[in-house]
């Protein structure tokens, strides 16, 4: 439903630009078109063994480069973001008063049942809290350009309810990159403060964060990748790819979680795309980072690194609608006029 919605809205972008008689730049054509080009090349040289998913990321940010260009866009976001956190936070709530739903995730995977993680309307937790870190990016922005009012400052801790219910690790790191730029001093206590929590309470932390189980099921979950990628991959694949983001079933049913699906992002992108798809990712993502530190928006360059470089590593989204949602609001502020804002707040967003 996300990506006919997508489709959707995609269409309403497209005619909104016709209707108002405003060509689509070529500055987005080239690269969607080059993008949907290469793409064509492991799709058919794979078949029938090929998926069309594969394309998803051409429609994707054909979304993000049009919703980039209407500002009034970004409002928009914020506030059906804000609403869609607000409906995963009751649903974690019901699901303690009235009984499990299928918008939260039990932790029995990391021995904690007791504990519900918010899943809101998205399909896992990290969907949820990359909508969460969507909303903190705009929320600064708005800070920024001083357009934050008493209503943001509530919506802020009412945000930071939903982050803290996704117990969701690498959403709490993105957080915490935040924090060091956005609040250093509430940084540097936190620090402090998850020390002495940590002491305290060894066994529990061990269990949510630092959960060895999951850390070995991650690798077993790659396994099937390296066997189709390094062992029985030909040079047409090294290079071009898979034309598919699931390994096959044959190779699949010999590994441990008998799975093909590949979590890591970076496997990901090698599998599907090939190492010269791999590179071009590289190199894009390298771009708007240096383009976000030249135009002097620093921390939105550490975010967008650290986003699509290392948080990669853990999992990855690049077949749901929520990241092409992110990489709207980073191109929307990319384009704007403002200036990451570096002061230091002690207690309050505000």
């Amino acid at each position: 439903m996300d990506k006919a919605a997508m489709l959707g809205v995609l269409a309403l972008l497209v005619f909104h630009q016709i209707f108002m008689g405003k060509a689509i730049s070529t500055n987005l054509l080239i690269p969607i078109v080059g993008l949907a080009s290469y793409f064509l090349l492991p799709y058919l040289l794979n078949l029938p063994d090929s998926s069309l998913i594969i394309f998803f990321p051409v429609l994707g940010l054909f979304f993000a480069g049009l919703a980039a260009e209407e500002e009034g866009f970004l409002d928009i976001l914020y506030w059906a973001l804000f609403l869609h956190i607000c409906i995963g936070i009751l649903y974690v709530f019901s699901s303690y008063l009235v009984g499990l739903n299928s918008h939260v995730h039990p932790m029995y995977d990391k021995g904690l049942p007791f504990l519900h993680a918010a899943k809101g309307l998205t399909t896992t937790v990290q969907s949820y809290g990359t909508l969460l870190i969507s909303w903190f990016l705009i929320y600064y922005w708005k800070k920024e350009n001083k357009q934050d009012s008493k209503l943001d400052s509530l919506a802020f801790w009412v945000a930071i309810l939903g982050l803290m219910l996704t117990f969701n690790r690498n959403t709490f790191v993105i957080f915490y990159l935040i924090l060091f730029f956005k609040h250093r001093k509430i940084f540097i206590l936190t620090v402090v403060f998850a020390a002495l929590f940590y002491i305290y309470y060894f066994e529990f932390i061990n269990k949510l964060i630092f959960n060895v189980n999951t850390l070995n099921s991650r690798a077993d979950l790659l396994q099937a990748f390296r066997i189709s990628f390094f062992d029985f991959s030909s040079w047409k694949e090294y290079l071009i790819g898979h034309g598919n983001n699931m390994v096959d079933d044959v190779i699949a049913r010999t590994t441990v979680y008998r799975t093909g699906y590949i979590e890591n992002g970076t496997s990901m992108l090698l599998y599907t795309y090939g190492f010269i798809g791999y590179m071009a990712y590289l190199a894009a993502v390298l771009l708007m980072s240096v383009l976000f530190f030249i135009r002097n928006k620093v921390f939105y360059a550490a975010m967008f690194f650290y986003i699509f470089i290392i948080a990669q590593q853990f999992t990855h989204e690049f077949y749901a609608t929520t990241l092409y949602l992110m990489i709207t609001v980073f191109l929307i502020i990319l384009n704007s006029k403002s200036t990451s804002a570096t002061e230091d707040r002690i207690l309050s967003p505000s």
